[in-house]
């Protein structure tokens, strides 16, 4: 896998810090993939009601798997 470049999101007028202080680097990232057994899904309705929620998963071959039951 090609090691992703750490970036901020685009988001004028929110305040969003624009320098690289504080980024971290994609191996630091990683390491917390991996460690980790809960991630958060975000998803948006049709109506555009946000909804998120923590689900299982494992960090595998360079992808977060995730468990999701409805």
């Amino acid at each position: 896998m090609t090691e992703p470049i750490a970036s901020r999101p685009h988001m004028p007028g929110y305040g969003t810090e624009t320098s690289e202080k504080g980024l971290i680097p994609w191996a630091e990232a990683e390491q917390r993939l991996i460690a980790s057994t809960n991630y958060w899904v975000a998803t948006v309705s049709a109506d555009g009601a946000p909804h998120l929620m923590p689900v299982w998963g494992v960090w595998a071959d360079d992808v977060v798997q995730v468990s999701l039951s409805s």
